[in-house]
């Protein structure tokens, strides 16, 4: 579980990666779990993925997300085979899920 502190750095990261706008960012339908309403995904100034779960962004926000706004949408094995490379380096034994992983991550570099 985050706290606050991190889990507001996460929506900035997010919302500076998709110029405020979560309509600019790609949602990921979330295959694992049918309750799950999904991720969007935003890339950062780097050309890296900056993950946030829409659940986290409803309960931060008070939005809820309609995926056929967003730019564009992927399913998570899309997201996996485009981030590839990525994932291998960032998450070497990431055995559990990467998105929830990287919707953890909240580091500003």
């Amino acid at each position: 579980m985050q706290n606050a502190s991190s889990t507001t750095k996460q929506l900035y990261l997010f919302l500076t990666a998709c110029s405020g706008n979560w309509r600019n960012s790609i949602y990921i339908k979330c295959q694992s779990d049918k309750d799950d309403p999904g991720y969007l995904l935003a890339a950062d100034r780097d050309g890296q993925p900056v993950i946030l779960a829409v659940q986290q962004f409803y309960q931060l926000t008070g939005m809820w997300i309609d995926p056929a706004e967003c730019c564009g949408q992927l399913t998570e094995a899309g997201f996996e085979a485009l981030y590839t490379q990525y994932l291998l380096w960032r998450l070497p034994a990431a055995e559990e899920h990467p998105l929830r992983r990287l919707c953890e991550n909240t580091e500003v570099t």
